[in-house]
């Protein structure tokens, strides 16, 4: 009999977990939940982290900055939760 985590390598889904959508928002709270152990962090600490990992939706001169890069940044802060 193979075990969950066999199941989970052979990329197979076991019944009762499902498949969660990841925002910015999202790495950013839990990011601040895990740095600064606050339930709900502070603005201070969201722009502190959205400045560390780089998480900014505009350039410093306004320019909307492209779904590649944020999702490069995100993937970087989303392995720092992990």
């Amino acid at each position: 009999m193979k075990r969950r985590e066999d199941k989970l390598i052979e990329g197979t889904k076991p019944r009762g977990m499902k498949k969660m959508k990841i925002s910015r928002m999202w790495v950013i709270r839990e990011i601040c939940k895990k740095k600064y152990k606050a339930v709900r962090p502070t603005a201070v600490q969201i722009k502190a982290v959205i400045d560390e990992y780089g998480l900014n939706r505009y350039t410093n001169d306004g320019k909307k900055r492209s779904k590649e890069v944020i999702t490069e940044a995100m993937q970087k802060a989303y392995a720092s939760i992990v």
